[in-house]
């Protein structure tokens, strides 16, 4: 049982920590099992960072974002950008932005100005936003030697990733209140025999929801939404339905600029 590789993944509606974990130990296979349900439950990521999605208006010079440690032992923090392949390798990626630092050490109760800057070393859509997405991967230090001699050793590195949107000055307006998210039409579908949710946005900006309800003759149903990108179309599946009858009720929690949810309605 040594040295083997674990990978959990949690999501959650405004975060995406992929933890990483590793465990030398020689406890039997049952003690193993047990250690590994307990880590799980107990692991938790270490930074915290300022926001829960990163908004950078093409006017802008730069994008500060504040990170903070909030654990107990220093940390080396590496951070890059993607463009939506979580498992790309970041040092294939190319993104028209710099991130500074890239590497940083980051102590106890402390924190770490991140800085964006626009190179515009690509082009990128004036009539829409772009969507990308900031890792932050946090490292912590080396066992030391007394550790080393512990029957059972355990180093996490967790990676937190969230959403950042370029928004062109052209577009105007922002997600701040529920008139983009209002824009948005919802039809009732049928998808390889089942039902399902089409979200049609005409605006320029993401909308991305955390949660739906789907309510059919007074039986709630849920709806598994994700984001819907500008001008486009997105089908979202509801379990347990065949069909979706006029009439039926959705009720969306939608996520604005600063993280908050907007609670909102359709009857279609």
């Amino acid at each position: 049982m040594d040295n083997k590789l674990k990978k959990f993944v949690i999501h959650s509606s405004l975060f995406n920590h992929d933890i990483i974990m590793y465990l030398k130990s020689h406890l039997k296979l049952l003690g193993f099992a047990l250690a590994g349900m307990f880590i799980c439950q107990q692991a938790q990521a270490e930074i915290v960072i300022a926001t829960t999605r990163i908004i950078y208006k093409e006017n802008s010079k730069n994008v500060d974002v504040r990170i903070e440690n909030r654990g107990r032992s220093p940390l080396l923090l590496q951070t890059w950008m993607d463009t939506g392949d979580k498992n790309e390798d970041p040092s294939k990626i190319v993104v028209p932005f710099t991130i500074t630092p890239p590497i940083s050490r980051l102590d106890p109760k402390r924190g770490q100005t991140v800085t964006f800057v626009y190179t515009g070393s690509q082009a990128l859509p004036k009539d829409r936003e772009s969507v990308f997405w900031f890792n932050a991967l946090e490292v912590p230090p080396k066992p030391s030697d007394a550790q080393r001699q512990d029957a059972s050793i355990l180093q996490m590195a967790f990676r937190t990733r969230i959403k950042f949107f370029w928004r062109p000055e052209g577009i105007g307006g922002d997600l701040a209140s529920a008139s983009a998210i209002e824009k948005i039409k919802w039809s009732a579908v049928r998808e390889s025999g089942k039902a399902g949710l089409q979200a049609a946005n005409n605006s320029p900006f993401h909308v991305s929801y955390s949660s739906a309800t789907l309510t059919v003759q007074g039986k709630k149903y849920d709806v598994k939404v994700d984001m819907v990108r500008p001008f486009s179309q997105s089908t979202f599946s509801v379990e347990g339905l065949n069909t979706i009858p006029s009439g039926s009720r959705l009720d969306y929690n939608a996520i604005n600029d600063y993280g908050g949810l907007i609670k909102g309605n359709v009857v279609l």
